[in-house]
């Protein structure tokens, strides 16, 4: 039963991983009902005709380093116009420091392998949490993982943290993405866990 469940997670990770080699990006819309039809129809339309567009070897994917990360980052609309704001901090692992405008006390820290970029943001440490409710955040926190959209929650040490993960073959809109909804989804994380948070 294991393996099956194993097989099925990686059928699925390879298949998100297709579909980001071929530059699409993974949204969330809401929709009655009734319109769940027209949404499938119009994604199989969109796809369909990004692989009926004849193949260019300029359209290979580069992976992406720290290097050319913080450049591309730095001549996007977001960073261009103050949305965003990115920084370089040296280390023997250069991390890419992103900040959304009026959200400074959570910056997003982006890290890139050989494989994946992973993006985090610090939420607060085991210490913030109120005596005895710790349990419970933990389950709810667990809860919360599938509904969040492009995030995960974890703890590192003794740090509760919100991450996010992209190919190294993935396009700079999608980083900017990105780092959007991990900001988006830390302040909603804080709002529905002040309950369990001292003040």
């Amino acid at each position: 039963m294991m393996n099956d469940k194993k097989s099925g997670a990686e059928r699925q990770r390879k298949a998100r991983q297709k579909k980001r080699e071929l530059g699409l990006i993974k949204i969330e819309v809401w929709v009655p009902p009734s319109g769940r039809k027209a949404i499938r129809q119009l994604e199989t339309e969109l796809n369909n005709a990004i692989l009926k567009q004849p193949f260019k070897e300029d359209h290979l994917m580069t992976k992406l380093t720290a290097t050319n990360l913080i450049e591309q980052l730095s001549l996007t609309e977001e960073v261009v116009n103050g949305e965003i704001s990115v920084s370089t901090i040296a280390g023997d692992t250069p991390v890419i420091q992103a900040v959304m405008q009026d959200v400074d006390e959570f910056p997003v820290m982006i890290s890139v392998g050989e494989e994946q970029i992973i993006a985090i943001v610090n939420l607060w440490t085991a210490d913030e949490i109120i005596d005895g409710k710790k349990a419970d955040l933990n389950e709810y926190l667990l809860r919360l993982n599938m509904p969040v959209p492009l995030s995960a929650f974890s703890i590192i040490n003794n740090q509760y943290v919100l991450f996010g993960a992209l190919s190294v073959n993935s396009n700079i809109s999608e980083v900017i993405e990105e780092i959007s909804t991990l900001t988006n989804n830390v302040m909603e994380a804080l709002e529905t866990c002040r309950e369990y948070l001292r003040p």
